[in-house]
Formats: structure tokens, sequence, C-alpha cells
């Protein structure tokens, strides 16, 4: 009986270590691979931002967003504020990036891109704030937005 207990607990920490463990980002709902591979204006959309054709992807997203599912997905709104950001519109993209945070506080690409906003907008007190959010989660957007913010000085 004390074999079966221990082999039990045994096979359950087994399985408890083969459990996927997410240590930084909180769900922000269906990913955005998800949405992609369901919905092939996203995937172009992405593809024309990868491509750095955010004029092109703007109306797709402006498209998307009339679908409100979209806009409770951190990465979709976070891909649709970095096409605004890079076409200039600021005010918006801010909204789009605090959208993304209020849903998934600890999404790194919404805190990096957003504190790049901020320096961008002159704003680099605002900048330090997202790189406090970034500092513990060992990803490269931290060390991106680090160097930004040291050539902003």
């Amino acid at each position: 009986m004390i074999y079966i207990k221990k082999f039990l607990s045994l096979i359950l920490f087994v399985i408890f270590l083969s459990l996927p463990i997410k240590l930084y980002a909180a769900d922000s709902g269906p990913s955005s691979d998800k949405i992609s591979k369901s919905n092939p204006t996203y995937s172009d959309a992405k593809k024309l931002v990868k491509e750095k054709k955010f004029k092109d992807a703007l109306p797709l997203f402006n498209q998307l967003e009339q679908d409100n599912k979209n806009m409770s997905n951190a990465d979709f709104l976070n891909d649709y504020a970095f096409t605004l950001r890079n076409l200039k519109n600021f005010e918006k993209a801010e909204k789009l990036y605090l959208s993304a945070l209020k849903i998934n506080p600890t999404h790194a690409g919404a805190n990096e891109y957003l504190g790049e906003l901020y320096l961008q907008t002159k704003r680099p007190d605002e900048a330090k704030k997202r790189l406090e959010v970034l500092r513990n989660c060992r990803c490269e957007e931290y060390g991106e937005l680090l160097d930004k913010i040291q050539k902003y000085k």
C-alpha cells in the first residue's frame, strides 16, 4: 500500500513537471497565431507589418477592428498599435497598447512598444515605467527598451 501511494505520488509529480509553464505572459485570450490561422485578413496584416508595409496593413487592421472579438486579444491590439505607431498615429496607438495591457499587464511586446512610443513622444519617465514592468521577464524586449532609453539620453 505504501509503495502504491509513493508510485502514484511520483506519477503525479512527473505529470506536473511535464505541464507547459508560462514564465511571463499571462493568458491574453486566443493567441495571435490562432487568430492568424482562423482569419486570413489578420494573417495578411501581420505579413505586411513584417514587411514594414504599414500603410498597406492599416486598412486590414481597421477592418478587423470592426470585429469586437479581436479587440479583446492583447496580441492583436499590440500588432495594431505597432502599425499605428509606425504611421505616427501615436494617440490611437497609445490607447491600443493600454488596452492590450489591461488584458495582459505583463505583455512583453506591448510594454516594450509602449515604452518606445513614450520615447517618441518625449516622455522618458513613462518609458522607464514600462522598463520596470519588463525587468523580471528575462526577455529580449527588456534589453531592446533599455537600449533605446539609454540612447534617448
